[in-house]
């Protein structure tokens, strides 16, 4: 079974990097094609309004010249540019070319399974082009899943438009994805900055070339092959369901959707060890200082050489996490956990946990994105430059009643 890996805008394309590093490294150690097809070319797609960032793209990497879609020019950081495009200016191929690169992908597969796309919720071409595709897609494969992995720009500002980009890609992906793994860039680079400040004699700055590194190994922390969810005829194989069970398990109430992913890993550590440091940094209060609550979580251990991981949940980890991450009383069953052997991402013997967590952790981002997009609004700010590509007024109501509901659905489903 397959799945279409979609890298969309400047930052879906700089993160494909190191996540593409890791998938590769694991599929080379356990010999199985997970991520390419039979001539050994990605089974990706990388799309950009601009070329300077698909032209960094290692040459190692085996992509299909027609799985590159480039457009010539920017999209100024609008939304409303990425969605419509730029028909007066000639270049409006954007989305017809990705839709028939996705299409030929998938009619490559065995069997198709859905895809999972990378974006921005910021830039132009990430959010409204990212929303764009998101639509499509869910229109040509109706019954195929959606994953959508957006990064969250940092509160102090990448640009004044990134909240009416988010609101309006928020619309989205609410509308069509089966769920949305939510990265949150303050997030990794307070995790970055304090190991930088906890290590001695270290000159280097945290850059965002970590802080896609330490998401790309969040990301493959779910999505890598796990033995949980393998199929044994012989010889193990996966079944490449890591991305659709965790649908399922994590995030199967349509109306919150969202997942939060935290990662720890360590040569030294025991599980034990290893969940302490986890829930050291999972984000337990809001931002008012009251407990967020949590719909639902999966674990997944890697490096779990001596099958001891599913041992531990059950006699102390579970436990553990349950008094951490605040589950609602209302689900029997909140915890999911896999396993795998062997521990592709990092260095060797290191074991690792990663926790994908459907948490009301969301809520002070979609808060926060709510409040500065109504300011905007009332004062009219801006609002002529999305007007002037083909975003309403009405869009615009449209999405704030839709992240308002969304709000108010993680509201009452967390009431204790």
């Amino acid at each position: 079974m397959s799945t279409v890996h979609i890298h969309i805008g400047q930052c879906g394309n700089q993160l494909s990097i190191p996540l593409w590093q890791q998938f590769l490294k694991c599929e080379e150690d356990c010999k199985n094609a997970l991520f390419t097809s039979l001539d050994g070319k990605h089974r990706s797609i990388h799309i950009d309004s601009e070329s300077k960032v698909l032209s960094s793209i290692p040459k190692s990497f085996k992509m299909r010249d027609s799985n590159i879609i480039v457009g010539k020019r920017g999209r100024g950081t609008n939304f409303a540019l990425g969605y419509h495009g730029l028909q007066s200016q000639g270049d409006d191929h954007l989305l017809q070319d990705s839709i028939e690169a996705i299409r030929k992908e998938a009619e490559r597969s065995d069997m198709y399974n859905g895809a999972i796309l990378y974006s921005s919720l910021s830039g132009g071409t990430g959010s409204g082009l990212g929303a764009r595709i998101t639509e499509s897609l869910r229109d040509y494969y109706p019954c195929s899943q959606i994953v959508s992995c957006v990064v969250a720009p940092c509160a102090s500002g990448e640009s004044p438009l990134q909240n009416f980009n988010a609101l309006l890609a928020l619309y989205h992906l609410q509308m069509y994805s089966d769920a949305i793994l939510l990265l949150n860039n303050d997030f990794y680079l307070s995790l970055l900055n304090r190991k930088h400040e906890d290590r001695t004699n270290n000159s280097e700055q945290v850059s965002f070339k970590n802080v896609n590194e330490i998401m790309a190994s969040s990301l493959c922390g779910v999505f890598l092959p796990t033995n949980s969810l393998s199929v044994n005829k012989g010889v193990t194989k996966s079944t490449g369901q890591e991305p659709w069970e965790l649908v399922r398990s994590t995030a199967p109430i349509p109306s919150s959707k969202f997942i939060i992913l935290v990662q720890h890993s360590s040569a030294k550590l025991s599980w034990e060890g290893i969940t302490s440091k986890l829930l050291h940094t999972f984000p337990r209060y809001n931002l008012s200082g009251f407990s967020n609550s949590c719909l639902a979580a999966t674990a997944i251990g890697r490096g779990d050489m001596d099958n001891t991981f599913a041992i531990s949940m059950q006699t102390s980890l579970e436990k553990k996490m349950r008094k951490v991450v605040n589950f609602v009383d209302w689900n029997p069953y909140p915890l999911d956990y896999w396993s795998a052997k062997c521990n592709y991402i990092g260095p060797k013997n290191n074991s690792q946990l990663t926790l994908a967590a459907n948490s009301s952790a969301v809520v002070d981002y979609l808060e926060r994105v709510q409040f500065q997009s109504q300011l905007k609004l009332e004062s009219g700010a801006y609002v002529h430059w999305y007007h002037r590509y083909g975003v309403s007024q009405e869009m615009f109501l449209e999405s704030a009643e839709s992240l308002q509901a969304i709000i108010d659905s993680y509201t009452e489903l967390t009431k204790s």
